[in-house]
């Protein structure tokens, strides 16, 4: 794995502990699962991608899912999600963060999106995760966003046969 991709997920996973309370919840994420990541940054462009699972289960902690242009990263101790798109940045545009922490117990989430190209994701993203430790509600989140030039995003399972 690249250095800067390691320090991302590194930086993501320490950012995300310590933020969420109560016992682990069970599982959303599987193997060989397909998920849309919707999302628009602060100035307003929009991305719609899809990042499907591969068939191996998932690796260490946070579970690391790898994907056809990412990771989903699902950490149960700290009910946290961060789908990693990372295809297009690997030739210079931008890679999209969609982190969220709460209840992962649903199949459609919405978290707070950074983007930005690889060097400079790992603090965007992990401003994205501080606005969860001070904004309760989703009004407070989405303010607490766009004050730090932070887009949003939302992360939804592809029901099979879609």
């Amino acid at each position: 794995m690249r250095p800067l991709l390691t320090l991302l997920l590194v930086s993501c996973t320490a950012w995300a502990g310590g933020l969420a309370q109560g016992p682990p919840p069970s599982s959303p994420i599987a193997p060989g699962q397909v998920w849309t990541l919707q999302a628009v940054t602060a100035e307003g462009e929009i991305f719609q991608t899809t990042l499907r699972l591969g068939p191996q289960p998932p690796q260490g902690t946070p579970a690391t899912y790898r994907a056809d242009r990412g990771v989903l990263l699902l950490d149960h101790k700290n009910s946290s999600l961060i789908a990693l798109d990372l295809a297009d940045a690997q030739d210079g545009g931008l890679a999209l963060a969609c982190a969220y922490i709460g209840p992962l117990d649903a199949q459609t989430f919405e978290g707070v999106l950074a983007a930005a190209t690889l060097e400079n994701l790992p603090p965007l993203l992990e401003a994205a995760l501080a606005v969860f430790g001070v904004a309760r509600t989703p009004e407070d989140r989405a303010e607490a966003s766009a004050e730090l030039r932070l887009g949003r995003c939302t992360l939804t399972r592809v029901a099979e046969g879609d």
